[in-house]
């Protein structure tokens, strides 16, 4: 493979990259219990699981007992253990269901359901109860979202190249867009957006 071309590769890979999920509503939030649908979608690694809370919630609405909840009050579990909102659910999946790295197990030899895959990732959404001592709350804007995010990349950039100038010279709209970007996990429109420290791989 072209030097060249290989960052390139392995970007489109990381980006293509996606893990399905089977969210189930909680059971004590449920008209009906258990007989609610779960929810499937193939969701990418890079994006956020907050993403996911509008559809979710309408799809989840006829059986809600609180129908006055808001998109912004979701909030995720697995197995019991909420799960932190501002990071990528590619992350959330590798801390939570993927190998063990004691073992060296690779995914298909995990035995954690009943066909012996832990796949689709099975998670539950609450709209109610949020756990405020593990959590920080979503706004409705999701502007919390969106700060947390270019946070995290600006500190990613000040310990890659020692400095945080890289993104800090993002103009707003650079900066929205590699947001958006990865919301909607448009790969063209984060290349549209990216300067050489977001996304090259050394």
């Amino acid at each position: 493979m072209d030097n060249s071309a290989a960052p390139a590769a392995i970007q489109k890979s990381i980006w293509d990259g996606r893990i399905p999920l089977e969210i189930a509503l909680a059971p004590s939030e449920s008209r009906i219990y258990d007989k609610t649908d779960a929810y499937l979608v193939s969701y990418p690694r890079v994006s956020y699981l907050p993403s996911l809370l509008p559809k979710l919630r309408a799809f989840f609405s006829p059986y809600l007992i609180e129908p006055g909840s808001r998109h912004h009050d979701g909030w995720f579990a697995f197995e019991g253990v909420p799960l932190k909102w501002h990071y990528p659910v590619g992350l959330l999946f590798d801390l939570y269901a993927g190998a063990d790295p004691a073992t060296k197990a690779g995914l298909g030899n995990e035995v954690s359901q009943e066909n012996g895959s832990p796949f689709p990732w099975k998670l539950t959404v609450h709209f109610s109860n949020w756990p405020a001592e593990d959590l920080v709350r979503l706004d409705e804007n999701g502007m919390v979202m969106n700060d947390a995010f270019i946070n995290s990349v600006k500190e990613a950039d000040f310990l890659r190249n020692g400095t945080a100038k890289g993104i800090m010279s993002l103009s707003k709209e650079d900066s929205s867009g590699l947001w958006k970007a990865v919301e909607n996990v448009g790969y063209q429109v984060v290349l549209a957006v990216q300067r050489p420290w977001i996304l090259s791989i050394q």
